[in-house]
């Protein structure tokens, strides 16, 4: 079983070091690849500082884009799974080694995802309101006997995404490529798992929080948030699920969570 650690690199992030030096702390390390649409020397100087290899997308830069091109180059280093990382995030020394583990519990898995807490400035947040609503959004996964069941992959997406992109690892022989669809930006991964929760397989959630995501203004969600460019992606996908009138209820409640994608302190 071969995993690789794929960076998807976007400009020159003041966060990147320090997500690059999480990956290299793994107790049970994986090689990591390092792909971006806008090279630069100093993603170069870091890669051959720390051995990454180092792969130059020749499209524009495009999240779904962006990412199907480094999944393309994982396997291509004959990957078996890959965890497509975010430039600003920070994975906990145990992500790796707990992967493994429910990997090699289960060939027939489709996606393996972890616990999350958030990084604000300098401060680890592991509970607040927007967390606790993620994690009870997963609690029809939490038994591992359920990961398989249709309705309760499904179910557990019915509410919202509680899945934390960064923290996912994809079985790369299981899934259909490319995998991401363009067209949307803050909900490509949850129409990404919406997609896959209809075929058959495991969605190991493992609650641990294993990583840490990065609120800041420049990350995609906060820009997306500041246009007002959520509410129609989040009805696409509530549609997925329910009847309209439903849907558009939902997407009304749902709106409310975007107040915790800003730096404030939240609850």
């Amino acid at each position: 079983m071969k995993h690789v650690f794929a960076i998807c690199a976007y400009q020159d992030s003041p966060y990147l070091q320090a997500c690059a030096d999480s990956l290299l702390s793994q107790e049970e390390p994986s090689p990591i690849l390092l792909c971006t649409a806008t090279p630069s020397e100093k993603l170069a100087a870091l890669a051959r500082e720390h051995g990454f290899l180092y792969r130059v997308n020749p499209d524009g830069p495009n999240i779904a884009g962006d990412w199907n091109f480094a999944m393309a180059q994982a396997r291509a280093e004959g990957a078996d799974f890959v965890t497509l990382c975010h430039q600003d995030d920070l994975y906990l020394p145990g992500y790796g080694r707990a992967f493994r583990r429910a990997a090699q519990a289960d060939p027939e898995l489709l996606i393996y995802f972890s616990g999350y807490g958030e990084r604000r400035g300098e401060n680890t947040v592991t509970d607040s309101m927007l967390l606790r609503i993620k994690r009870t959004l997963l609690l029809p996964l939490r038994p591992r006997f359920a990961q398989r069941w249709l309705m309760n992959k499904r179910l557990a997406l019915a509410f919202g995404d509680g899945i934390c992109c960064p923290a996912v690892t994809y079985n790369l022989n299981r899934l259909p490529r490319p995998l991401f669809e363009r067209g949307m930006s803050t909900n490509l991964d949850w129409q990404t798992w919406e997609r896959l929760s209809r075929l058959p397989g495991r969605f190991a959630y493992d609650p641990q929080t294993l990583m840490l995501h990065r609120i800041h203004p420049g990350s995609t969600t906060s820009k997306v948030l500041g246009e007002g460019g959520r509410t129609e992606q989040d009805l696409a996908m509530f549609r997925q699920f329910w009847p309209e009138p439903i849907a558009r209820w939902l997407t009304r409640i749902y709106a409310l969570s975007e107040k915790s994608n800003s730096l404030r302190k939240d609850g």
